[in-house]
């Protein structure tokens, strides 16, 4: 076997033995020796009861570890224990780290650098966390503190460091967190009184030209837990010639939760879900030990991984994933339609050369072109592509469609033959793009890193729902009283809430069972609605949550989710994707893993029977609640038994 190493930016061809396929950083271990010097980081015992508080200790109880038990820890993990402040303090007058020039900079030129996903404690989405330090200009009535941050953070450079983390934080019945890059709609990366291991400085990528696991044999990819799709995809175009499955967005930690908990991209509908590219995985258990899941070996846990949502099972330190021997191209286009007196910004066209947005002057022939794109994104995802339909209301009744096609490795000749009937469609209505115009651009192309959601409380700090649509809506012809399909009924709902201000965004991708491929869809976890899905749906609410009151984040949530439901009723057979949904989902175990649910569980209470690794809306996690002071859904509060 010939294996092609991707690290710090050069790439290193030499041959291997078979089983030698771990990152340095996995070679260094945690022994029993040192486990049993320090009997707070000895490994787990599932022999023994479980016999613990009612809570997860906080900093303010007398059972939080001592200072001499904190700097044996930083020890034994070579020095790597931050005990970090929230950078929004640098904006608080009353608070040491208080720095006006500091402050600045935060609120303007980091937000175009690496400089939040280089924090040990920021994630991108604020109001989950606790909103408890927001980088503010005015912050004058407002206060700065730990909030919903860990208290400490294990910066990962080795196994062994995870290790000593996930021993110490059960032996001592502290919170456990797991942060990656930050992408985390729900908080599941925040903790009050936590103690978090932070894996995103675990980089390095290895392409395998062939590699046997099971039934499979082709080519693979080891990626590190740290490694984001931009750097996956500099990689690519320094080797040549080889695709891995990545996010759409840049800065994802391809082996982190995207694919743990499903993982969409550009190439989902040809090739799965990220879940389904794992072929192994090195991960760390609720005991402390390292050990490998694969078809051959620990299966139920490689079940589980795939799919079952990432923070619950393990920390997962690298993963092996299919790879393509070829270079992959992707056909498009982007076109804007809008209505309504507003003007308009045009967003990114990913890539594509946009014509002139056309103005619909009839409000209502601009949403008959809504559904006859709607109703086309099947065509899209048939052909092995990705769709993005984004309706964009922009107040005093003006609203902005920014439609999408990605479709990749597909004919170049035959592109324009594919999207011309859409267009045609539209023109019969009375909406005339003139001269469609669509590119052909490389897969893999080089990043830096640096995105419009590179800082917290930027767009994706915003509450939203998510539902998936499923294909039998487009085989539906008619419901009720047998003149409205079902199809027409989502396109109604999504008309009207985007009429009281809700941004509605489609993205079409078929992770179907054959574009999975080996090992298939029986032994991943991934939700089964995903695998008859066309759409995954999602509805926004435009203003942030993270100031409002609890009462009125109470009110706009409820309102949020009468409209959802609206959704949930013209699709009671489907469910909704686990990255990227409602933290107060109705129904969670059932809407994101439907019949797999029963098995994640056993398997969970058989891996974790402390219930250390815990999450908001993962399996098993409402045996435990966050009791936090004013009742909303944030992680600022202890981490305490349900019952």
């Amino acid at each position: 076997m010939m294996r092609t190493s991707y690290l710090l930016g050069f790439l290193l061809p030499h041959a291997i033995d078979a089983a030698a396929l771990n990152f340095a950083y996995e070679t260094t271990q945690l022994t029993a020796q040192e486990a049993g010097n320090f009997s707070a980081i000895s490994f787990g015992n599932f022999t023994s009861s479980y016999q613990k508080p009612r809570c997860k200790v906080q900093p303010e109880d007398a059972a939080w570890p001592s200072e001499a038990q904190w700097a044996r820890l930083n020890a034994t993990v070579g020095g790597h224990l931050l005990k970090p402040q929230p950078v929004g303090a640098a904006c608080y007058p009353d608070r040491p780290e208080y720095n006006n020039a500091t402050c600045a900079y935060l609120l303007g030129p980091a937000t175009a650098t690496r400089f939040f996903f280089n924090d040990p404690l920021t994630a991108l989405t604020t109001w989950g966390e606790g909103a408890t330090c927001l980088q503010l200009r005015n912050t004058t009535g407002r206060t700065c503190t730990q909030g919903g941050f860990p208290v400490y953070v294990v910066n990962a450079t080795s196994v062994r460091d995870i290790q000593a983390a996930v021993n110490f934080a059960r032996n001592q019945n502290l919170r456990l967190v797991i942060k990656n890059t930050g992408h985390d709609f729900i908080a599941k990366s925040s903790g009050k009184g936590a103690l978090s291991v932070w894996t995103h400085n675990l980089k390095g990528i290895e392409f395998l030209s062939e590699y046997t696991v099971g039934e499979y044999k082709g080519a693979a990819a080891r990626i590190s837990a740290g490694l984001e799709a931009w750097e996956i995809h500099n990689a690519m175009v320094e080797a040549g010639n080889v695709t891995v499955v990545t996010s759409l967005e840049a800065t994802v930690g391809n082996g982190g939760g995207w694919a743990l908990g499903g993982g969409h991209g550009p190439l989902t509908s040809l090739y799965g879900l990220g879940a389904d590219q794992i072929l192994s995985l090195n991960v760390i258990t609720a005991d402390g030990r390292f050990l490998t899941a694969d078809m051959n070996q620990n299966q139920d846990l490689y079940f589980a991984l795939r799919g079952g949502g990432g923070g619950t099972f393990g920390i997962v330190t690298s993963m092996v994933v299919k790879a393509w021997p070829k270079e992959t191209r992707i056909g498009g286009l982007t076109f804007y339609l809008t209505t309504g007196p507003g003007a308009v910004t045009i967003p990114s066209a990913r890539g594509y050369p946009p014509p002139p947005p056309l103005h619909v002057a009839d409000t209502e022939t601009f949403w008959k072109a809504y559904r006859i794109y709607l109703g086309f994104t099947k065509q899209i995802v048939d052909a092995g592509g990705f769709g993005f339909g984004d309706v964009n209301p922009q107040g005093n009744k003006t609203f902005v469609l920014v439609g999408t096609m990605m479709l990749p490795d597909y004919p170049p000749d035959k592109i324009r033959d594919f999207y011309t009937p859409l267009f045609e469609s539209f023109r019969e209505i009375g909406v005339n793009i003139p001269n469609p115009r669509h590119a052909y651009l490389p897969y893999a192309q080089r990043g830096t890193g640096i995105t419009p959601t590179s800082f917290p409380g930027s767009p994706a700090d915003l509450l939203f729902i998510s539902r998936l649509l499923p294909r039998s809506l487009w085989d539906d012809t008619a419901v009720g009283n047998g003149t409205t399909s079902r199809l027409d009924g989502v396109s109604t709902v999504n008309r009207q809430n985007a009429e009281m201000g809700y941004r509605v965004t489609l993205r079409a991708y078929g992770p179907t069972a054959q574009a999975a491929g080996y090992p298939g869809n029986t032994t991943s976890a991934v939700n089964p609605a995903m695998r008859n899905m066309v759409i995954h749906c999602v509805t926004f609410k435009q203003e942030p949550v993270d100031v409002l009151p609890p009462d009125q984040f109470a009110a706009e949530h409820a309102k949020l989710r009468g409209r959802i439901n609206e959704l949930v009723r013209l699709t009671p057979e489907s469910g909704s994707y686990f990255n990227e949904a409602d933290i107060l989902e109705p129904d969670w175990r059932t809407s994101f893993w439907g019949e797999h649910y029963p098995r994640l569980l056993s398997i969970k209470k058989a891996v974790d029977r402390w219930g250390l690794f815990w999450a908001p809306t993962t399996v098993g996690s409402d045996e435990w609640r966050v009791v936090t002071a004013q009742g909303l859904p944030t992680q600022n509060g202890p981490l305490c038994r349900a019952d």
